[in-house]
């Protein structure tokens, strides 16, 4: 049979531009079909404008403690319509990597509109027909906007309307304390805002290592942030020109004030109007497509990645994701994806990093052989910086090779691919004993870690012949 196109990709966020280049520079005859926005949620409403975002909030909060480098400062006003601006100018300057101009003149056919399965093999968007040998399913996800008694009454913000504020919140009430809450919350609060953060769980930085939670909790709790864990939301209501939001903690009912509503509990994938059931694509109960390895639906030909897939959410997997697809559908290499060495940053202040097992993860699978912690404030450049709050914590299997890492500090996601490189390459932990550092740099502290290895590995005869031989 003769099709329009050897891929169509429906979707044009992280996921889905990836794969229509790879396979267009390729020469293969792709057709991109996007609804909304090129560039999906990370362009225009995710990564990018909450980055920049943070930029102003983090520069707010070290002017006003400047004192500490023997500076006198203070901020007159907080114009929060000019900072906006100043996020919409970056995602200007981005946009035309991700634009359709740009991938027209790679040769890939962008169409506009809702993509609709028809079968394994044929789209319909709006009264266009089209058919491929394969397809592309990189929707992505969205907020989760629960059933919350009063939520639809009143005016809520999610991370997709968040940006067009102009006017500073006196009370920003943030539901749900995971990534996105976090360091939005943390951003308003260091611009000036009253924040108070409500979630069910007993801790923050539940999948991170057990060390982050209180310690972040305690950075949240000095910058003045309200936490309330072990919350359930009951209810939400309209005052004037003031949303309540009505919880139960530790047995009680507490009414929470505010004049905005962040709703940040979590993101689901966009699976629906796609017509996936025509196509007898296999979903899983929260709505996420099914794939194998080699990110294969239950159709051959049909392909999945990016949010829509999970279980990683984040940019960078979902390039690494369009990677495979590509490599398995002009290939056919039948490459696999890999999750042993995924990294990810929560970009608070400081940021928390991640690589690899956590050790809980480690014990579940009887893979955790030690624990390497260094605190970073043994570290200079940290001591320069008055960047002291935080650490280093690597995680060794039995053989002593790094598994897993977590990095909390100012420059955390910068750093953290010094682990990432080392679980891929499957090193030990004392490689970095090899490597020359520039002097002084906070990713020294894995140096700190290879010889804290080191000592610890000694046996009591080996500190004793040392000792017998630096004596001599």
């Amino acid at each position: 049979m003769k099709y329009d196109y050897h891929i169509i990709v429906i979707g044009a966020g992280s996921a889905g531009l990836v794969v229509a280049s790879g396979a267009a520079t390729l020469g293969a005859k792709v057709a991109l079909i996007e609804r909304e926005e090129m560039g999906g949620d990370c362009l225009n409403a995710g990564c990018v404008p909450s980055k920049a975002f943070l930029k102003c909030a983090h520069l707010a909060k070290d002017i006003r403690k400047a004192q500490k480098f023997g500076l006198e400062s203070t901020i007159k006003e907080v114009n929060l319509a000019d900072i906006m601006e100043r996020v919409k100018s970056v995602i200007k300057e981005i946009e035309p990597h991700d634009s359709r101009e740009r991938y027209e003149s790679l040769g890939v056919d962008v169409i506009t509109g809702q993509g609709e399965m028809l079968d394994s093999h044929t789209i319909k968007v709006g009264e266009r027909i089209i058919t491929s040998k394969s397809i592309v399913i990189a929707t992505g996800s969205q907020p989760v906007v629960p059933k919350i008694k009063g939520l639809e009454d009143v005016s809520y913000l999610t991370n997709r309307n968040i940006f067009e504020l102009e006017k500073l919140p006196k009370h920003l009430v943030i539901l749900g304390g995971g990534p996105i809450g976090l360091e939005l919350g943390q951003g308003f609060r260091h611009l000036g805002s009253k924040v108070t953060i409500i979630d069910m769980s007993t801790s923050l930085f539940g999948k991170d290592d057990a060390e982050v939670g209180p310690l972040m909790e305690k950075v949240f709790i000095e910058d003045g942030i309200d936490l309330k864990l072990k919350s359930k939301i009951i209810e939400v209501k309209k005052s004037n020109e003031n949303i309540i939001v009505v919880i139960e903690r530790g047995g009680k009912t507490e009414e929470i004030t505010g004049d905005n509503l962040l709703v940040s509990l979590g993101r689901r994938p966009v699976t629906y109007g796609l017509g996936l059931e025509k196509a007898k694509v296999e979903l899983t109960e929260r709505g996420f497509v099914v794939v194998n390895k080699k990110l294969q639906t239950n159709i051959n030909n049909i392909y999945a990645c990016g949010d829509v897939t999970g279980p990683y959410q984040f940019t960078h997997m979902a390039g690494y994701q369009a990677g495979i697809v590509i490599r398995n559908i002009i290939f056919h290499l039948g490459s696999k994806v890999d999750y042993s060495a995924v990294p990810w940053t929560t970009y608070t202040k400081p940021e928390v990093a991640h690589v690899g097992y956590t050790e809980t993860m480690a014990k579940e699978l009887g893979l955790f052989g030690e624990a390497i912690v260094v605190p970073l404030n043994e570290i200079d450049r940290a001591k320069t910086e008055n960047d002291r709050i935080g650490f280093l914590k690597l995680i060794l299997g039995k053989t002593g090779k790094i598994i897993g890492a977590t990095l909390v500090g100012e420059k955390a996601g910068e750093i953290i691919p010094l682990a990432t490189l080392a679980i891929k390459k499957k090193l030990k932990a004392t490689t970095y004993l090899n490597m020359i550092f520039s002097y002084p740099t906070e990713a020294e502290i894995f140096k700190f870690a290879s010889l804290k290895v080191l000592k610890n590995s000694f046996k009591d005869w080996q500190n004793k012949l040392i000792k017998l031989i630096f004596l001599r």
